[in-house]
């Protein structure tokens, strides 16, 4: 009875190891997947940031042309 409890076991520890290493392999490829993400985001961010300054410098440039009487 010992042995095919072992058995038993034995097959349960290679299965467990069998689930961890998929978790492992959908941790690494939701990770890398996050990486891009951000990476789109931060550039995205910087593009806006830009537009952003632009628009304030439009306004500046029009606030200075009110002042002159434009």
């Amino acid at each position: 009875m010992a042995i095919i409890d072992r058995i038993k076991l034995h097959n349960k520890v290679e299965e467990l190891e069998e689930k961890t290493e998929d978790i492992g392999r959908c941790h690494n490829d939701f990770y890398l997947m996050q990486q891009r993400y951000n990476k789109n985001t931060d550039e995205q961010l910087a593009t806006i940031q830009e537009e952003i300054g632009s628009v304030y410098e439009h306004f500046e440039e029009l606030s200075k042309g009110k002042e002159d009487g434009r």
